[in-house]
């Protein structure tokens, strides 16, 4: 069964670029992000991937020379009125989505 998101309102946030991509989602006074999906993909044999609340890294992981996509069944929660990002760096190119939920 498929559950139903029925709270929030949805947001995905998609980039792309040769050398390094970053997915943005701008903030909004009092609100809040919650980050529940990231598919990040680069040509580059070693790529880290970094997830960001304004300048801060809460998230990082390395990626291979593919495609990479992570569900977190607890979402990353950013502060009350912060942008939140991810991003990854490749050699010619690169690609990040960020999708989630805003309260």
């Amino acid at each position: 069964m498929i559950s139903k998101q029925n709270y929030g309102d949805i947001f995905s946030v998609t980039a792309t670029h040769a050398t390094s991509a970053v997915a943005t989602k701008g903030a909004v006074e009092n609100k809040t992000y919650y980050i529940t999906d990231l598919t990040v993909s680069s040509d580059k044999a070693t790529s880290i991937c970094l997830v960001k609340q304004g300048t801060s890294v809460i998230y990082q992981f390395q990626v291979g020379a593919n495609k990479e996509s992570i569900s977190f069944q607890t979402p990353l929660v950013g502060d009350k009125g912060a942008i939140v990002s991810v991003e990854i760096d490749g050699t010619s190119a690169c690609k990040a989505n960020l999708s989630g939920f805003t309260i």
